[in-house]
């Protein structure tokens, strides 16, 4: 699996104050990408004349289409529609990639049967606007697992490499969602391999620098404010939603998933239309005490608020 090409797949919109910075750490990459895919999701700013400036600078092939402007997602699963057979890693516009992100995740993937699923992801350092380093991501505490992915997302798309068979199911499972989009698709990644028995390679050693910003589409969850903000999201019913659409979207690629994670599906997706009797436990997790209770509380909130 070693010598199967890399796409790199970097979904954009109005990214032209920090683009430029990630585009030169992709060039420099020690084990740089066989080609890269660029979907632009209707950007006002200088994002066109960069990439415009890119598909002649850059050392490999670089095509650039246009978005379909329905949001992140959809933005992100029309670029995987797109990638050729190989390995193939996503990429944000504002960050700034370590130079052995693409070799490291390759290494990682290739002990993976090839046959098997397989998702690799990792730490980050995060940062402030000007790359300033503020912390690090902590790595997954309880393991991986589609009782963990049902509830949470530990890995996040601008960390993400499919190897080859994962991308073949990615992009045969999105051919199922039809009318059903999930509102992340990194988290969805996290859930159709894991669901369909695939392997999560989690590297302990970060992988991207993660630059916060005012623009961010999510924040690192990290201080007083996001801790409030995600309290308030399991007491308003945004984190129900959320848990609902990606479930939802799973669902329809429910006869991939094996049958210990379809039993599982089917049961959480009754608790959370609030028809589960709870005669049979729930078993799923997030990965901390803290986190735990928010998953407990929004899921009680909402039956509590049924009428």
């Amino acid at each position: 699996m070693g010598g199967d090409p890399i796409t790199v797949l970097m979904a954009t919109c109005n990214g032209a104050a920090y683009l430029e910075q990630q585009l030169r750490s992709i060039t420099i990459q020690s084990r740089p990408p066989t080609q890269m895919i660029i979907s632009d999701d209707g950007s006002t700013d200088e994002t066109p004349d960069i990439l415009a400036r890119f598909i002649n600078s850059a050392p490999f092939p670089v095509t650039v289409i246009t978005g379909p402007q329905k949001g992140v997602a959809q933005n992100m699963l029309a670029l995987q529609a797109l990638a050729p057979q190989g390995y193939v890693a996503f990429a944000d516009q504002d960050d700034v990639w370590m130079p052995d992100k693409l070799s490291r995740a390759v290494a990682a993937l290739s002990k993976t049967p090839a046959s098997r699923p397989a998702l690799y992801t990792a730490r980050r350092i995060i940062t402030d606007a000007d790359m300033n380093p503020r912390g690090i991501t902590k790595p997954p505490h309880r393991g991986t697992g589609f009782a963990n992915a049902l509830v949470q997302n530990i890995a996040p798309g601008n960390t993400i490499m499919l190897n080859p068979a994962a991308l073949a199911l990615a992009q045969s499972a999105a051919r199922d969602l039809q009318t059903r989009t999930p509102r992340f698709h990194d988290w969805w990644l996290y859930q159709l391999v894991t669901g369909t028995g695939g392997e999560i390679v989690f590297d302990q050693t970060p992988a991207v620098y993660y630059r916060q910003h005012k623009g961010n589409y999510l924040g690192a969850g990290k201080g007083i404010v996001k801790k409030l903000n995600r309290l308030k999201a399991a007491f308003d019913g945004t984190y129900h939603k959320w848990l609902l659409e990606q479930a939802l979207a799973l669902e329809c690629s429910s006869t991939r998933l094996t049958e210990e994670s379809h039993n599982r599906l089917a049961l959480f997706l009754q608790t959370l239309k609030g028809t589960h009797n709870f005669r049979h436990p729930l078993q799923v997790y997030r990965q901390s005490i803290p986190e735990q209770l928010m998953l407990k509380l929004a899921l009680s909130s909402h039956r509590l608020s049924r009428p």
